[in-house]
């Protein structure tokens, strides 16, 4: 099972729900399954079309370039800028094919070798500069933050002692850190929402929620309601996601499959000109 969900049951377990944390947890993980079943029902065709032009590509690669080029020899013409454009790439694609499996072999091996001996702030911070991944990251790092934390404090707990709980917890590495730059913090006299303020991967309504509920003594269950409109955002995005998702791969490669047809028809309309 993944951390996240593991993580789950951690937390409602020190919560003494055990029972709604399992159930809970078993929810998220059908919805993880859902939504993968969901990319690959929207990919399936895409790729099929994507196998379909590969296909067609190896065969004017071996029986139909060879006759236009030697068609053009013979009658001592050049063809159409992107049909000559077209073969060149085709002579070259091999070799293409073969430098990128290399360097993303070399990527996928150095990412995965870094990525996993950097420490959890610094992958954090990573996705952070980069604008369309920051939004997302700071949602899932609040959301996930005011869920548990509004949920120990319910049960009676001060700050402090949730703190603790996730600073004991080893299933997600970035929470257990933060737990612990956190508590020395508020051990120096630092207020948390002050805290949260100066942390770019906190949404900033989320020190307004906590700074609202502790003026109101209302801050659990504001954090859950956070944390429940949260979630129901993040999912919304990811329907649109999904949505807009196969009609974007569908025009790509359309569009590669006409680009197909103007090489292969161009060479044909020029030497019809040529005999007349």
């Amino acid at each position: 099972m993944p951390n996240e969900i593991r993580s789950y049951v951690y937390f409602y377990e020190e919560q003494g729900e055990l029972a709604e944390g399992l159930v809970l947890a078993a929810s998220l993980a059908q919805k993880r399954l859902t939504t993968k079943k969901q990319f690959q029902k929207l990919l399936r065709y895409p790729m099929f079309l994507l196998w379909g032009t590969i296909v067609v590509l190896i065969v004017l690669n071996h029986f139909i370039v060879p006759h236009f080029q030697a068609l053009f020899v013979t009658m001592q013409q050049s063809p159409p800028l992107l049909t000559k454009i077209f073969f060149q790439f085709l002579e070259i694609s091999p070799y293409i094919c073969l430098a990128i499996l290399g360097m993303g072999t070399c990527c996928i091996f150095f990412f995965y070798k870094h990525y996993k001996e950097t420490p959890p702030h610094e992958k954090i911070a990573i996705f952070l500069k980069w604008s369309r991944s920051k939004v997302l990251v700071q949602q899932l790092i609040s959301y996930y933050f005011s869920l548990q934390l509004g949920r120990l404090l319910e049960t009676g707990m001060t700050f402090q002692q949730a703190l603790t709980i996730f600073e004991n917890q080893s299933l997600l590495r970035f929470f257990q850190a933060e737990a612990s730059m956190m508590k020395k913090a508020l051990a120096t006299g630092e207020s948390l929402v002050v805290y949260m303020r100066s942390q770019n991967y906190y949404l900033d309504e989320l020190a307004i929620v906590i700074e609202n509920g502790m003026r109101t003594g209302t801050v659990s269950g504001d954090l859950q309601q956070y944390s429940a409109w949260l979630f129901q955002e993040m999912e919304d995005k990811l329907q649109k996601g999904v949505v807009w998702l196969q009609p974007i791969l569908l025009i790509c490669i359309g569009g590669f499959v006409f680009l197909l047809f103007l090489v292969v028809m161009l060479p044909m309309f020029e030497m019809i000109g040529s005999l007349q």
